[in-house]
């Protein structure tokens, strides 16, 4: 966006200001671009680890309560692994066989169908009255040359106004 239409916070004087002569104090004006924006962050809320939370909280003990789930974790055996893997495996399958049975077949023949009807490939505009008013022209197909004499739109004007 341009900003070429809005007022200019120092415009040029004449007479005494001219030359740099005169001393500058800070000035009384200033824009609310100037101001400072943003300027205190956004607080944490109740649930979010405040100081007071993360005070109250034993860190120490979660550590080692997340530390033995962790390696009583790994002391599962490879057959319970194979056990949930293989039960999933199940449950999918029977997802699949269930979106199976929801799909409906069709009861009608294509034969039976009216094709009027479900003409899916009529246009807005097959019906008009002034449709293909150029059918009896053939259309030449569009060329590039990249001379300004001899292209297409030259010779075409050429013909139509300099005959």
């Amino acid at each position: 966006m341009t900003t070429a239409a809005r007022p200019t916070w120092a415009p040029a004087k004449g007479g005494n200001e001219q030359g740099g002569t005169r001393i500058f104090g800070a000035s009384q004006k200033y824009s609310s671009r100037d101001l400072a924006a943003h300027t205190n962050l956004k607080p944490r809320r109740e649930g979010q680890d405040t100081q007071g939370e993360l005070q109250k909280r034993d860190l120490r003990a979660e550590l080692e309560q997340r530390e033995r789930k962790h390696f009583s974790s790994k002391d599962r055996s490879y057959s319970d692994d194979r056990d949930r893997r293989r039960g999933s495996q199940l449950l999918l399958e029977g997802l699949k066989r269930d979106a199976e049975d929801r799909i409906v077949p069709r009861s009608q023949d294509a034969d039976d169908s009216d094709g009027e009807a479900n003409n899916s490939d009529k246009r807005w505009d097959d019906d008009v009255v002034f449709k293909n008013q150029t059918r009896g022209e053939t259309k030449t197909p569009k060329r590039f040359i990249n001379d300004t004499i001899r292209n297409d739109f030259h010779r075409k004007f050429l013909h139509k106004y300099m005959k």
